[in-house]
């Protein structure tokens, strides 16, 4: 039977006294008075709340409890604490369904002060003991809060109406000096490079070990980097001057020397929004231009990069445990060419500026200062919804809706801004847009994610913008086509639709062949024939390709759209109009008409 010892205290104020050392004492006592072994192992925390829970959720309470479920900490084990308010300070019932848990893991839980012991058999008795204690415990951190929240009240009411200082407990990159104001000190220039590299798309892993690398000094006696401080860091409004209110309520504007500007910040936050709804890949030593744009067509999973023999693929993450049999391998040089050609039908003109991260920036602190609003307006919604006659509140959420749609125009301004303009051609694509460096490779997959870009791969690469079906990309014969889709929103082509879609495409790229001197047309890399300078050679048309028995009209979507371009962006085939009526399968089995006009290219009569 072995013990182990859980210390814990409350505030930052206790963190220079001895309590931790006080409880280990009386636990080393209480094991050698028993004859009881006590592990080497200690469970503590510092300035842990147990009013709130936060010594269980993500604390070495929490800790204890995982070893034991996992089986690190046998059963039959003892915790041993000095009183019983150092396990919880919660309301008494939530106390003890905590105790209860720990005891049903087989655990002893012993106290000291006064001892007593818990087991999974505890009588009638003991649970009225611990109902008293822990009703005190939580009554007592309940008064303090109540009077902790009031004073803090009167502190920050003082600042925001004089600028008083709230006191020199602040953040670790200022110092309040004998003049009685706030100055930067030497970890200010950490606090910069934090959001630097934030901004550059790293993430909190990347920018710690970048800090770590770069010999930047923490804040702690720790000595290294880690991802809760550099996330806490970017969240902190401290960074931009300002003093948030633990209340909730309006920030108090130039309190504290700022760090970095408003657009910085608001920059940051947005990434930090966009990385924990999934919609920004994590940094790796290459950089996947794909990371989390593209996704199996047959079962919706996330597909990966994986190396076989000499070349690498995209795979279906469910194909790799046999849950996905319907999705296929891409080889992943061939995928990044249809990027290529992607990036052409979107006009990714801001790709290929003179200062192309410009935009980005300027779009990125847009959309943090839009998350910014509608978290203020869900603050004002609230205390409305409580406070109903208020007029304050409701001129307060009347403005911030007005914000927001003024913020909400100036995103859609600078996206349109993101593709508008000039046209680029395959060759300034291919010669401006260099794919084998990181940067540019981040740059790509940040531009395609702020335009909602979506690509799921079957047997073409159906892709998807927002909620609107764009095109469908095919290879075939080292050579690309598209065809350009027309629907309502949220419409978008099923599997089968979508294979036959593409198939159509190969069938067309292989039936009319090419009749193109020098080099040949929306190369992919592989597979395609060239020819020397000045050489003249035709490709003769090849078979068509068999895609198997046709698929009914009412069931897909048609294939008229798509373009063979030369390495300058020209068409290679004479364009005639095609004029077509055709229907798409909407909700409920129902059909939407659509009428559009496409060119459609066709091999030159010999």
């Amino acid at each position: 039977m072995k013990a182990y010892s859980y210390s814990r205290y409350s505030s930052d104020a206790q963190k220079h006294g001895t309590s931790i050392d006080r409880q280990q004492t009386l636990a080393r006592k209480w094991c050698k008075d028993n004859g009881i072994d006590l592990s080497d192992r200690v469970f503590a925390d510092e300035a842990v709340s147990g009013f709130h829970g936060d010594n269980v959720r993500t604390g070495a309470l929490g800790e204890f409890i995982a070893a034991r479920e996992s089986g690190e900490i046998e059963p039959g084990s003892i915790l041993i604490l000095e009183h019983l308010d150092r396990l919880t300070r919660l309301k008494p019932m939530q106390a003890v369904s905590l105790l209860s848990s720990i005891t049903e893991l087989d655990i002893t839980v012993v106290t000291l002060r006064p001892e007593m012991k818990f087991t999974k058999e505890w009588d009638t008795m003991q649970l009225l003991q611990a109902v008293l204690h822990l009703d005190n415990a939580h009554k007592e951190s309940a008064r303090k809060s109540d009077l902790g929240k009031i004073e803090w009240g009167k502190r920050f009411a003082r600042a925001r109406q004089s600028g008083h200082h709230i006191g020199k407990r602040v953040s670790n990159w200022l110092d309040l000096g004998e003049d009685g104001k706030y100055h930067l000190n030497g970890h200010a220039d950490a606090v910069r490079e934090i959001f630097r590299l934030c901004l550059e798309g790293l993430g909190s892993t990347a920018i710690s070990q970048a800090l770590n690398a770069k010999g930047y000094k923490t804040f702690n006696k720790g000595g290294r980097w880690g991802t809760t401080a550099v996330l806490t860091i970017l969240q902190n409004r401290a960074a931009i001057g300002e003093l948030a209110p633990k209340d909730g309520g309006e920030p108090i504007p130039n309190y504290f020397p700022a760090v970095v500007d408003q657009d910085t910040f608001d920059s940051a936050k947005s990434i930090i929004k966009a990385r924990q709804t999934g919609k920004i890949p994590k940094q790796s030593a290459e950089f996947n231009v794909w990371g989390k744009l593209v996704f199996c067509g047959a079962c919706g999973s996330a597909m990966h990069i994986i190396q076989r023999t000499k070349f690498r693929y995209l795979m279906c993450a469910n194909r790799r445990y046999g849950s996905c049999e319907g999705s296929k391998n891409v080889r992943l040089d061939e995928s990044e060419d249809v990027l290529m050609a992607l990036l052409m039908q979107l006009d990714a003109i801001s790709l290929v500026m003179p200062d192309p991260d410009k935009l980005h920036r300027e779009l990125t602190a847009a959309e943090g200062r839009l998350i910014t609003e509608r978290e203020k307006l869900a603050v004002w919604a609230g205390k409305l919804a409580f406070h109903p006659e208020s007029e304050t509140f409701a001129n307060f959420v009347l403005q911030s809706e007005a914000r927001i749609k003024t913020l909400k125009a100036e995103v859609e301004r600078l996206t349109a801004d993101l593709t508008g303009g000039q046209k680029l051609n395959w060759s300034e694509i291919r010669a401006r847009i260099d794919l084998t460096d990181k940067n540019t490779r981040r740059r790509i997959n940040a531009f395609l994610h702020r335009l909602h870009v979506q690509v799921r791969i079957a047997e073409g690469y159906l892709v998807i913008q927002g909620d609107e079906g764009r095109a469908i990309f095919a290879v075939s014969k080292g050579k690309i086509g598209h065809t350009t889709l027309h629907a309502d929103k949220g419409i978008f082509p099923n599997l089968m639709q979508t294979n036959a879609m593409a198939l159509g495409v190969k069938n067309r790229l292989v039936k009319h062949g090419m009749g193109y001197s020098g080099k040949l047309t929306v190369p992919n890399g592989r597979g395609t024939r060239r020819t020397t300078k000045g050489e003249t050679r035709a490709v003769q048309p090849a078979k068509p390709v068999d895609t198997g028995p046709a698929t009914p009209y009412d069931t897909m979507l048609p294939d008229e759209a798509y373009d063979l371009l030369d390495e300058h962006g020209k068409p290679i085939f004479s364009p005639d109009t095609y004029r077509d009526e055709y229907s798409i399968p909407g909700e409920n089995g129902k059909f939407s008409q659509y009428t559009d006009e496409d060119q459609v290219l066709h091999a030159p009569d010999d």
